[in-house]
């Protein structure tokens, strides 16, 4: 059996994830200056500053190679507790890699490729993924689009442009989302989604309310990627016409307390200016383990932030929600239709009996 010492155990813990991930052939992305996601479980998020990751789909997170290992690498084996300990001390201590604290990411500042834009300004192939896959009126797509966050590029993909929010012409960021299905490429989820290298840390996708004319909104709400943000705006218009008004609409990107604190922050001090306040803060987060860890979380220090949760009964998280919202509007059209038809073919029915009695018919 195979016997470890103090030392080899203290190195295996502080030695790189992301660097151990590379040698064990555990394929990463880099989506942000400090962050790295999996390309077959996009749920897992490393962040090599801290040498730590967090495995958002298990509600699993640990820091250093030899955790890693044990608890994502080693996750799907047969072996008991001990095994994985020992085949992960030995994985890890095999493969050289370095201590995680002397670990650097290239930072660069981020700069928005103009030229990856549809060269027609065109969004046919994201307004069809959005509208018919996702459930989004044709109405909020084409108000996006105007207000220059929802473009195309020339691949087809959706890309969710992170505008500063104290000067719209910035842009700090990029969410893309592919409208192509390729499971085999994609694993389970089927299409791209990623963010863009070196975007701005503290950023996100983000919008307001129609109709502010340059104000900035007294209310503000978070979510967990472009299109559950999209989606909350979306189900507001059946409750008031033209949608949730005074508000603006953060995605997160996954649950990310940096971008939290960044958008109250600018938000706050863009009132300032104008002599109003904060009114409200919401999040919108999933309806699940790690979402409800985030809100208690944020709501143990901002006791007045409201959870929007989504329906237990419709889905984990808002698009699943207005999904099932249209299929509910599909249904009750289609019973409109049959009682149509059905009033339809009673009313001739009828007619031809008048027809008959009355001798109009031979």
């Amino acid at each position: 059996m195979l016997a470890f010492t103090k030392e080899q155990i203290k190195a295996a813990n502080s030695a790189s994830i992301v660097e151990y991930a590379k040698s064990a052939g555990i394929a990463l992305r880099q989506t942000g200056s400090d962050e790295f996601k999996g390309v077959e479980h996009d749920s897992l998020v490393i962040t090599p500053s801290k040498n730590s990751f967090y495995w958002n789909s298990r509600q699993v997170h640990g820091k250093g190679a030899l955790s890693f290992s044990t608890l994502y690498e080693l996750s799907g084996s047969n072996l008991n507790e001990k095994e994985k300990f020992l085949k992960a001390m030995d994985k890890v201590l095999t493969s050289g890699v370095g201590d995680g604290k002397v670990y650097q990411v290239q930072k660069e500042s981020f700069k928005f490729d103009k030229n990856q834009i549809d060269s027609e300004n065109k969004i046919n192939r994201v307004w069809g993924y959005l509208h018919n896959q996702r459930g989004i009126s044709s109405q909020t797509i084409d108000q996006l689009h105007r207000d220059k966050v929802l473009a195309q590029d020339k691949l087809g993909n959706a890309l969710f442009l992170w505008l500063d929010p104290q000067d719209r012409r910035q842009v700090k960021g990029v969410s893309k989302q592919g409208t192509k299905i390729n499971h085999q490429k994609y694993g389970r989820r089927g299409t791209l989604k990623m963010i863009e290298k070196n975007s701005t840390k503290g950023y996100g996708f983000s919008f307001d309310s129609p109709g502010m004319n340059g104000k900035t909104p007294e209310n503000i709400r978070f979510f967990e990627s472009p299109i559950d943000a999209i989606s909350f705006f979306d189900l507001s218009k059946v409750k008031v016409k033209g949608g949730m008004k005074n508000t603006r609409f953060v995605s997160m990107d996954g649950l990310k307390k940096e971008v939290f604190d960044s958008y109250i922050t600018q938000t706050a001090a863009q009132l300032q200016k104008e002599g109003r306040i904060l009114k409200s803060v919401g999040l919108g987060v999933d309806n699940d383990e790690a979402g409800k860890r985030f809100v208690k979380d944020i709501q143990s220090k901002f006791p007045k932030v409201k959870y929007c949760k989504p329906s237990e009964k419709l889905g984990k998280d808002w698009n699943d929600t207005l999904k099932a919202f249209r299929k509910m509007q599909q249904g009750k059209q289609k019973s409109k239709d049959k009682i149509r038809t059905l009033s339809g073919q009673e009313l001739e029915k009828r007619s031809a009996y008048l027809r008959r009695d009355q001798g109009l018919e031979r």
